[in-house]
């Protein structure tokens, strides 16, 4: 069983493939457990069963609101679901971190941003969730933590518990 303590953080890519889904019609909040054959829907609704604890930065938060905006979602469904991730993480036992900025070693700038908020002393997360290759690669053990993609971590999770 994974320790509810255990920190985890989603990566920018994790909660937009839930949020836009193949259709961009997924709801706010998704179902818990997971039922859907959207993994990271699944995923994020794992942050509601406090399995673990969930992680974001203002950065991630940032990152989220300006594609959806891109692609056309409303102001009013960017703010709202912005305000669902930051419930979410609280919900868990997590939180919003403004972590320090450091060079891991990762290549890509915005990978090394989620890196830095994974080994925040605050965050101190054990898993990182992500569907960006380059953090992928770098797994499935970087650093001590587990990089893997929702589909895999929603069994991990499943798995244990």
């Amino acid at each position: 069983m994974i320790d509810p303590a255990t920190g985890v953080v989603f990566d920018v890519n994790v909660y937009l493939d839930y949020i836009l889904g193949d259709d961009g019609s997924w709801p706010l909040l998704p179902d818990v457990p997971p039922t859907t054959d959207n993994p990271a829907a699944d995923a994020v609704s794992l942050a509601f069963t406090a399995r673990f604890r969930l992680f974001v930065s203002p950065h991630i938060l940032h990152n989220v609101a300006r594609v959806m905006r891109d692609v056309g979602q409303s102001e009013q469904v960017v703010e709202a679901f912005v305000a669902a991730v930051v419930d979410m993480c609280e919900f868990s036992g997590g939180a919003v971190i403004e972590p320090q900025a450091r060079d891991h070693g990762i290549s890509d700038y915005e990978d090394n941003l989620i890196v830095s908020l994974a080994k925040d002393p605050a965050v101190d997360a054990l898993i990182i969730v992500t569907s960006d290759h380059h953090l992928l690669d770098v797994g499935p053990s970087w650093n001590g933590r587990l990089v893997i993609g929702p589909r895999d971590f929603v069994r991990h999770v499943l798995a244990r518990g």
